[in-house]
């Protein structure tokens, strides 16, 4: 009986908070999982030997700042050429940067940093992946505010909008290589957020509770597997996005 294609997903910050969600959940399910770490790459190492358990062993950890965006893409292209050309890949943008600016606030530094973690850098490797892999996948996580405006988090929100406009294009370009994406609601709070603010505004969702990060992993492994579906934005938020949103437990808001 055949074991079935070799499957990596390399997911971007997938070593801690929703991304180590997401790669134990791939793990889980057959994925060999390839982890990307920026900062924390003694976790991202030790997650790495538990995901990729012997025989086949670990796979390596793929450091990279993404703020500087031709570095990350020359090392990106330099990884894709030592993956084996029959492997199925899928590409999780999960990496992340979560600052609180506003038209007063915003600057030149923090604009630039989160378009090329948000925008720039997912879009440059999906087509750099699709190039390799044209039966691929990339996907996207995002953020329910690409369906909620607000005036907090101005740069968070233009770049995390900018690669949601972006999603159908991408898919239509580069087919059968597929995009989708997931737009996350209250997960979880920041290590310095108030937690009681947290806390009520979770519960203030259509839903009533905060979403786990299995359930955001979930969702995202649902889509790896749903070979006809491209171009979709599942919402894993309680229904946040239904309902006009600030967010109160953010520091400074």
């Amino acid at each position: 009986m055949s074991a079935g294609p070799l499957r990596i997903a390399l997911v971007t910050g997938g070593h801690s908070r929703v991304g180590r969600a997401i790669s134990e959940a791939l793990a889980a399910r057959g994925w060999r999982v390839l982890l990307h770490a920026f900062r924390g790459t003694a976790r991202a190492e030790a997650l790495d030997q538990q995901l990729n358990p012997p025989p086949h062993g670990p796979m390596g950890v793929w450091q990279a700042d993404f703020s500087d965006t031709a570095a990350t893409l020359a090392s990106f292209e330099t990884l894709l050429a030592t993956l084996p050309a029959e492997a199925e890949l899928a590409l999780v943008h999960n990496a992340s940067a979560f600052e609180n600016d506003d038209r007063d606030s915003v600057t030149l530094e923090r604009f630039r940093m989160h378009h090329a973690v948000h925008y720039e850098v997912p879009v440059l490797l999906t087509l750099a992946a699709a190039q390799r892999f044209p039966c691929g996948q990339a996907l996207m996580v995002l953020d329910q505010n690409v369906a909620n405006l607000h005036d907090q988090f101005l740069s968070y929100c233009l770049s995390k909008g900018a690669m949601h406009a972006a999603l159908p294009r991408l898919a239509l370009s580069l087919a059968p290589f597929r995009v989708n994406a997931v737009a996350p609601g209250p997960t979880l709070p920041l290590p310095d957020a108030d937690l009681a603010a947290f806390d009520a505004a979770a519960r203030a969702t259509p839903l009533q509770g905060a979403v786990a990060p299995e359930d955001v992993a979930d969702a995202v492994a649902w889509l790896l597997d749903a070979r006809r579906v491209t171009a979709q934005t599942v919402f894993v938020d309680a229904g946040q996005h239904l309902k006009q949103w600030r967010e109160p437990a953010a520091p400074g808001a």
